[in-house]
C-alpha cells in the first residue's frame, strides 16, 4: 500500500490502516453501533472502534489519533448522549481536521434519534450538553466543539429514527459506506524520489481553481513516465471525489488488450457511474462520457497514450468534463499532444521528463551543468552584441546535447524566448526533415506541411518565425559550410527582437563560420570523483557499492577519460554483470579493445 500524504491530513510516511473509523457513545455499542461495526466487518470494510481503556489522558492522542489518522473514511453515531463525552467531541474535532470537514476524505454522519438541526445550531439535548460543557474543566475547548459540531451537521447523512428498521439503515449505511469509500493509493514499489519535480507538475495543475478543466501532458523519452504519474496522482488523489488512473493504453488498445471501448467502460466505471454492458461503440462512449461526467470534477490520468484516436475516444475536450477536473496524458510522443491541441482546441500544459530511471538526479551530475548551463543562459540573453548565434562545443559523449536540451526546456528560455524550436542536423542532413522537425516543435499542424516541397518548407518555417522573439537550437552541426549556407535563408535576416540560434557541435571551426559569439563554450569532462559518482549512480541506482568494488569500480570510470556518455554505456554494461571483483576485473582488462562509445551525442 502506497503512502498517503499530507493533503489527506497524515504525515507522508503513514500508511491507511483502517478503512473506516467509527465513532459513538458508549451506550450504543451493545445496540445499534454493535449491529453496525460486525456489518461492516463482515462486506471487508476494515472498521476501527474505540474502547474506554484506550481513553488515558487529558488529550485525544495516541491509539485513537493514529487510528483517525489512518482511515479513509469516518462515520459517526450522533445519538442525544454523544456531546456529553468530551472524548466524543475531540474524536470528531480531529475528525473533521483529518478530513477537511468532510473535503478531503468522507464523512458520514448518522443522526441516531436526533434532527440534523439540533447537531448543527446545538439544539434541544445538544443545548443543554454544550451548556454544562462550558461549565466543566475543558470549557476552554467548547468554542472549538461548537464548530465541529456545526460543521458535521452540514453534512447530510443517514437519519435514523425511533421507527426506521436497524436492519434496513444497517444495509443503507453500508452501501453508502462501499460507495463513498476513496480507493487506495496506487501501489508503487520503488518511488523515483523526484519530489521537486513531482512539485513542479503539481503546481502545473492549479489545484486550487475551480473554473475550467484543465490538462497536463507529461511527455519524455524515459521508460518511467507512468510511475511518475502514479506517484502525482496519489498526491492529488483526495481532491477529487471521483478518479480514474487507465494504465497501459497504447497496449490495452490492441486487439488483444480489449480495444478503446473497453477503456471506456473501465473509465466511467472507475468514475462511479453505472453502464450497461457494451456501449455498443467508441462514438457512443465518447458521448456517455461527455454525458456523464460534464458536471463533475474528476481525476482523470491517461497513461502511455501513442495515438490521437486514443485521446479523441477518452478525453476528446475539456467541456467532457466538470469545472476543476484535471486531465493528465502520459506519451512519450510529443507531437500526439501537439495534434490534440490543434484538432479539439484544448490547452495542455506540458512538463517533460529526462530520459533514465534517475536522470533528473543524474543530470546534475553529467558535467558540470548548473556552470556551462549559466554561461550558455547568459551568452543567450546578452544582446549587446551583433551575433545571435551561441555555440556549445564538445567532443563525442561530453553532454552537449544533454545542456541545449536543459537550457531549452528551462523556465530562462521559456520567458526569453516565446517561440523555440528544435531540429537535429547531424553528418548528412535531409533538410526537409530539419524543416519538418522544425515546424513539428513549432506547433504546426502536420496537414499544413508533409505534402510541401523543400523550398515551400523553407519559407514556412521563416514566416513561422519573423517579427517573433525565437531560440532554434540546430543540434549536432558538423560541416563548415554546407549547413550554414542550407538553414540560413530560414532565419529571418530583419528579426530586430533579439531571437537567438543554440547549436552544438564538435567543431570550433562550424561554430566560427556560423559567426558565433565567443568564447564558444567549450563543456567541461568529468574529474575523477564525479565520474565515479555518475558510474555508482549507474550501476547501484540507490544501493550502496560494496567495499570491494570500490577500488576496480573507480578505475574503469576513470578509463572513460571525463566523457559522460562513455561512463554512462559502461557502467550499463557492468550492470548487467555479476558484482564480483573477478567478474569487474576481467571486464577492465578488455576495455582497451572495445568500441564502447557510439558515434552520437548523448542526450
Amino acid at each position: 500500500m502506497a503512502s498517503s500524504s499530507s493533503d489527506q491530513g497524515a504525515t507522508p510516511s503513514l500508511h491507511f490502516k483502517y478503512d473506516v473509523f467509527l465513532s459513538f457513545r458508549g451506550y450504543t455499542r451493545l445496540k445499534f453501533t454493535d449491529a453496525l461495526y460486525h456489518a461492516l466487518i463482515k462486506a471487508r470494510i476494515e472498521t476501527f472502534r474505540d474502547s474506554e481503556g484506550l481513553r488515558i489522558g487529558e488529550k485525544l492522542e495516541g491509539a485513537l489519533a493514529e487510528a483517525i489518522e489512518r482511515s479513509r473514511m469516518s462515520i459517526l453515531v450522533l445519538c442525544d448522549q454523544y456531546p456529553t463525552s468530551r472524548w466524543c467531541l475531540d474524536e470528531l474535532d480531529k475528525i473533521m481536521e483529518c478530513s477537511g470537514n468532510g473535503e478531503k476524505r468522507p464523512v458520514l454522519p448518522i443522526y441516531f434519534h436526533v434532527a440534523k438541526s439540533d447537531v448543527q445550531y446545538q439544539k434541544n439535548s445538544y443545548e443543554a450538553a454544550m451548556e454544562n460543557q462550558e461549565k466543566g474543566r475543558y470549557s476552554h475547548r467548547v468554542g472549538t466543539w461548537r464548530s465541529a459540531l456545526s460543521e458535521i451537521g452540514k453534512i447530510y447523512g443517514q437519519p435514523v429514527s425511533e421507527d426506521t428498521p436497524w436492519g434496513k439503515a444497517i444495509d443503507n449505511i453500508v452501501e453508502e459506506v462501499t460507495k463513498r469509500l476513496p480507493p487506495l493509493p496506487l501501489y508503487i514499489d520503488h518511488p523515483l524520489g523526484l519530489d521537486s519535480e513531482l512539485e513542479e507538475a503539481k503546481t502545473c495543475l492549479k489545484l486550487g481553481s475551480h473554473d475550467t478543466c484543465f490538462m497536463l501532458g507529461i511527455h519524455g523519452e524515459g521508460d518511467e513516465l507512468s510511475k511518475f504519474a502514479a506517484e502525482l496522482y496519489n498526491r492529488i488523489r483526495p481532491h477529487f471525489v471521483s478518479a480514474s488512473f487507465l494504465s497501459n493504453i497504447s497496449e490495452k488498445t490492441t486487439a488483444s488488450g480489449g480495444g478503446l471501448e473497453d477503456l471506456q467502460k473501465t473509465l466511467l466505471s472507475e468514475m462511479r457511474e453505472k453502464i450497461k454492458q457494451d456501449i455498443g461503440s467508441t462514438f457512443r462512449g465518447s458521448y456517455e462520457i461527455k454525458r456523464r461526467l460534464g458536471c463533475k470534477t474528476v481525476l482523470l490520468v491517461l497513461d502511455d497514450v501513442d495515438n490521437i484516436q486514443q485521446l479523441n475516444s477518452l478525453a476528446g475536450g475539456i467541456d467532457w468534463f466538470g469545472p476543476g477536473s484535471r486531465i493528465i496524458v502520459t506519451t512519450k510522443y510529443e507531437h500526439v499532444l501537439d495534434e490534440h491541441v490543434s484538432n479539439n482546441g484544448v490547452e495542455i500544459k506540458k512538463h517533460y521528463i529526462n530520459k533514465g530511471s534517475s536522470s533528473a538526479v543524474k543530470e546534475e551530475i553529467v558535467v558540470e551543468l548548473k556552470e556551462d548551463f549559466e554561461n550558455v543562459i547568459n551568452q543567450l540573453k546578452d544582446e549587446g552584441s551583433p551575433e545571435n548565434v551561441v555555440s556549445i562545443v564538445g567532443m563525442v559523449g561530453s553532454g552537449k546535447t544533454t545542456l541545449a536540451r536543459k537550457v531549452y526546456n528551462s523556465d530562462e528560455a521559456r520567458v526569453s524566448f516565446p517561440c523555440r524550436a528544435w531540429a537535429t542536423i547531424s553528418q548528412k542532413p535531409m533538410l526537409i526533415a530539419v524543416f519538418r522537425e522544425l515546424l513539428k516543435s513549432l506547433k504546426v499542424p502536420k496537414t499544413e506541411y508533409e505534402n510541401s516541397s523543400e523550398e515551400e518548407l523553407e519559407e514556412k518555417v521563416r514566416k513561422c518565425l519573423n517579427g517573433k522573439r525565437y531560440l532554434v537550437v540546430l543540434d549536432d552541426v558538423w560541416d563548415t559550410d554546407n549547413s550554414w549556407r542550407a538553414l540560413r535563408g530560414c532565419f529571418p535576416t530583419n528579426n530586430k527582437k533579439g531571437s537567438m540560434i543554440l547549436l552544438t557541435t564538435r567543431d570550433h571551426r562550424v561554430a566560427n563560420v556560423w559567426q558565433s559569439k565567443n568564447p564558444h563554450l567549450m563543456v567541461s569532462l568529468m574529474n575523477k570523483e564525479e565520474s565515479w559518482e555518475l558510474f555508482r549512480k549507474e550501476v547501484f541506482y540507490r544501493t550502496v557499492c560494496p567495499p570491494e568494488l570500490e577500488r576496480i569500480g573507480r578505475s574503469i570510470a576513470e578509463s572513460c577519460n571525463g566523457l559522460p556518455l562513455l561512463i554512462k554505456t559502461t557502467a550499463g554494461i557492468v550492470a548487467k554483470r555479476k558484482k564480483l571483483k573477478e567478474e569487474w576485473e576481467e571486464f577492465k582488462k578488455l576495455l582497451p579493445y572495445w568500441s564502447i562509445a557510439e558515434d552520437k551525442e548523448g542526450k
